[in-house]
């Protein structure tokens, strides 16, 4: 006889187990014990994006349509993953390159089970960096920091110079934003020098030079 059987269940449901174990060399000849299992649902994972054709250098936008799923990951193909728990809510995500990337969803439910579903997604990106002329930190929330604004950047150094030449900031992404603070202060409404010097996912290379007026 099989100490451990294996049986597949067809239908989700609770299931009740009963095991009886027999001993005839005992006085207590059978005993038993049950066990209550939930047998759940499998997810199906499935998504949808647009627009379709895809735009040049504008993001993806994905809309989960997964079922039967409590947790979800998303992984875009290039090497960035997003982990939510809503299926509701689009996600959005912009790719630093031209290629097909082959983007997935992986779909789990409460007791862990997944589902994965791909698709590719064309892109194409046209490399590009600028840098704003000015901005104001004046903590209103509008304009209060200034970025690198582009596309398929790779690498990138970015730094702000006073008009002593002193180095005031220094950036390696397009997340990393001036405040217009040094050292914690704030600095005085003025006309800063930059220098960016870029590497693109192309491999191509540009250096910017410009200059930042700050407002007060």
């Amino acid at each position: 006889m099989n100490k451990n059987p294996v049986h597949v269940f067809k239908n989700p449901g609770v299931y009740t187990i009963k095991l009886v174990a027999n001993d005839s060399s005992t006085c207590n000849k059978a005993d038993s014990i049950t066990y209550s299992i939930t047998v759940s649902n499998k997810p199906q994972s499935a998504f949808n994006y647009s627009p379709q054709p895809t735009v040049t250098n504008k993001p993806v936008i994905f809309q989960n349509a997964s079922s039967g799923g409590t947790n979800y990951k998303w992984v875009f193909g290039d090497g960035d993953t997003l982990v939510t728990t809503r299926s509701d809510t689009a996600i959005s995500h912009l790719y630093n390159s031209t290629g097909s990337f082959n983007t997935c969803l992986i779909t789990f439910n409460a007791a862990g089970c997944t589902d994965t579903s791909c698709q590719t997604i064309p892109a194409v990106i046209i490399p590009e960096a600028a840098v704003p002329n000015a901005f104001s930190p004046n903590g209103d929330g509008i304009n209060d920091r200034i970025f690198v604004h582009g596309f398929g950047i790779a690498k990138m150094t970015w730094r702000i110079y006073n008009r002593w030449g002193a180095i005031v900031f220094v950036g390696n992404s397009i997340t990393d934003g001036w405040d217009g603070t040094y050292k914690g202060k704030m600095l005085s409404q003025d006309v800063y020098h930059y220098t960016l010097e870029v590497e693109f996912a192309s491999h191509d290379k540009a250096s910017i030079k410009g200059d930042i007026t700050l407002l007060r």
